[in-house]
């Protein structure tokens, strides 16, 4: 006989059944899956009705807080809101109403079935529950949740979702397919938000089960690293000193190909929202630097090169890309406001001078890729086998760079000098240049927090010192505020002979990576020049492995030779080789003899490790 106190689940006021509901689920360990619910909405039409979403988004608001990692997203739109919107548009009073964080709640757990169908039927297209464009959507939702990981996130990532096996059946669904039809593999914001996804969680092994799949994936990722002249790697052409190009109120741009628009739509919280994706191409770099150092003995690495020299202490352990721990949400705050602000190149404010302001400063290590120049000559000219054919080699970097904050005139950014220069103008001596430079390169140098003049901005110049298997370089550099472009000029030599001077553009990545391209500095900037692949870490970040030194004191320095791809040669040698060519395209077409000394370009020269694929 039931208790005449006894009450039934209809008869709660609507706020008890949602602290019920709220509790049933949160009472049992992450993730909180939301099936305990269905029980309660077979109980009674009343109880759906209180539980309901459309009826009470508070409840899965409250359930959004205690599932996933939210404080990044607090924290970014209230960066969005001060520097984007200020007082036009109040972004966070959006996100003050209940109802699209429950709309998100939803669509992670609908993201969440989907990327199982897909990790368990292995493919990416699934009638009636998955197809492209879906699959584009449910990415950009994965990848909010791995960029916005402070704990929470990753494990339902990878447990609820499935998200390796998920993104296993991608690669092999998509990524390996393309790579074997004819031409080129395209590059697009779908691959982008795959390969850094792959980063950040921490799977960036899928498809290396075993020796055969290993080649697969080499033979896939070779075009996005050697084709440097079909791919892009950054928000704007590297050659242009200052952004945006357009005017206030300009709703007509000019016809340069190489200022493109990336920006991408997505919907979240139950709008339609505009960003760029990451860079696809600079996570490629990483995972194949990474793979090297995987499995050198697969891809045909030999001793002898320019690797890092090591202490006893140090013998035998990992290499320099070796870590690969999960960052923290804030650790991608940068990287999300580049792709918010620098969205395109004619309009885009971009990025405040002072962004990566003390992220340069410090001691770097890494590693460069470089193309055998006959190879690199045939891609150019338009033959794709050479991409998977060629031979490439892998050289060791170190350097100690400083940070020198000007205040400059808005139309001085970028330097007066020659921009395969870095924008700076050589001087007498090595040593006058850096002092110049480091007394504000003829500026005054600032504080972080002093006011700028009307028509004034601050400017971040680097100097420092690198060490490779050529020897020591003097570097001098800049960062392009706009998009946080980082430009470095490596000189070898004072008497600035031809091939002694590089010049190397990147961008400061999550994880305390620099990534980017170097290339020549004898072809002019308007054509394709000889460029490869490099990748450091600077000391202290979270991918840093921790039995490396922090210093360049403290550094065993390089294993040294005496030949290498980027040998020192006579002038007279340089000139008679290069006097035999003419150029006449431009940087968006293929350039079929660049301009490399001739003593470069014999295949039979031994230059340390080498990669025969």
């Amino acid at each position: 006989m039931p208790s005449p106190h006894a009450k039934s689940l209809d008869s709660l006021p609507p706020h008890l059944l949602s602290r019920t509901a709220f509790h049933l689920l949160t009472a049992a360990a992450p993730p909180h899956r939301p099936s305990p619910l269905l029980p309660l909405f077979l109980t009674c039409r009343s109880v759906y009705h209180a539980l309901s979403f459309p009826n009470n988004p508070q409840l899965y608001k409250d359930l959004y807080f205690a599932t996933f990692d939210h404080q990044a997203i607090l924290r970014r739109y209230q960066w969005m809101k001060t520097h984007i919107y200020k007082d036009e548009y109040n972004i966070l009073g959006l996100l003050s109403e209940p109802r699209p964080w429950a709309v998100d709640y939803i669509a992670r757990w609908e993201m969440s079935r989907r990327m199982r169908q897909i990790a368990k039927r292995g493919r990416v297209e699934i009638p009636g529950i998955c197809d492209r464009a879906q699959f584009m959507e449910d990415m950009w939702t994965v990848w909010f949740l791995v960029t916005e990981n402070d704990g929470k996130n990753l494990p339902f990532l990878l447990e609820q979702c499935n998200l390796r096996a998920a993104l296993t059946a991608y690669y092999r669904d998509t990524l390996l397919k393309e790579s074997l039809l004819p031409g080129y593999p395209t590059e697009d914001g779908e691959k982008a938000l795959v390969a850094w996804t792959c980063i950040f969680a921490g799977i960036d092994t899928v498809g290396e089960d075993t020796p055969e799949e290993l080649d697969e994936k080499i033979f896939m990722l070779r075009p996005y690293v050697f084709a440097c002249a079909k791919y892009d790697v950054s928000f704007a052409p590297w050659h242009l000193k200052k952004l945006p190009v357009c005017g206030p109120g300009c709703s007509t741009h000019g016809t340069d190909p190489t200022v493109q628009h990336r920006a991408m739509t997505y919907k979240r919280f139950g709008y339609s929202w505009r960003r760029c994706p990451p860079q696809f191409i600079l996570g490629a770099y990483i995972l194949f630097l990474r793979l090297l150092q995987r499995h050198p003995e697969r891809i045909g690495l030999h001793s002898g090169s320019s690797n890092l020299s090591t202490s006893p202490f140090e013998a035998g352990l990992p290499g320099i890309f070796s870590a690969n721990k999960v960052p923290l949400s804030i650790d991608s705050d940068k990287g999300w406001q580049r792709n918010t602000m620098c969205q395109d190149p004619h309009t885009s404010k971009g990025l405040a001078p002072l962004t990566f302001r003390g992220c340069i400063e410090g001691f770097w290590r890494g590693t460069f890729l470089f193309y055998d120049f006959e190879f690199y000559r045939h891609i150019l000219s338009g033959n794709l086998g050479g991409v998977y054919t060629g031979m490439f080699a892998e050289q060791a970097v170190e350097a100690e760079l400083r940070e020198t904050l000007v205040k400059v005139k808005k139309e001085d950014v970028g330097g007066d000098g020659p921009l395969l220069t870095a924008g700076f103008k050589d001087m007498e001596s090595f040593e006058e240049e850096i002092k110049f430079l480091e007394q504000g390169n003829g500026y005054e140098i600032v504080n972080d927090d002093d006011d700028d003049e009307e028509g004034w901005t601050k400017e971040i110049l680097i100097s420092g010192r690198s060490r490779t298997a050529w020897g020591w370089a003097q570097v001098r550099g800049r960062v392009r505020s706009w998009d946080g472009l980082v430009i470095l000029c490596f000189s070898y030599s004072p008497q600035r002979e031809p091939g002694t001077r590089w010049l190397w553009r990147g961008y400061i990545l999550t994880g305390g990576y620099l990534v980017g391209r170097w290339r020549d500095t004898f072809t002019p900037e308007n054509l394709r020049g000889y460029e490869g692949a490099f990748g450091m870490i600077r000391a202290g970040e979270i991918c840093y492995p921790e039995h490396f030194p922090k210093r360049m004191d403290d550094s065993a320095g390089l294993n040294q030779f005496d030949q290498g791809v980027f040998r020192r040669m006579p002038i007279t040698e340089l000139l008679s080789h290069t006097q035999t060519h003419t150029h006449t395209q431009t940087e968006t077409q293929p350039q079929p003899q660049p301009q490399i000394p001739s003593s470069e370009r014999d295949p039979d020269t031994k230059t340390g490790q080498r990669y025969n694929q």
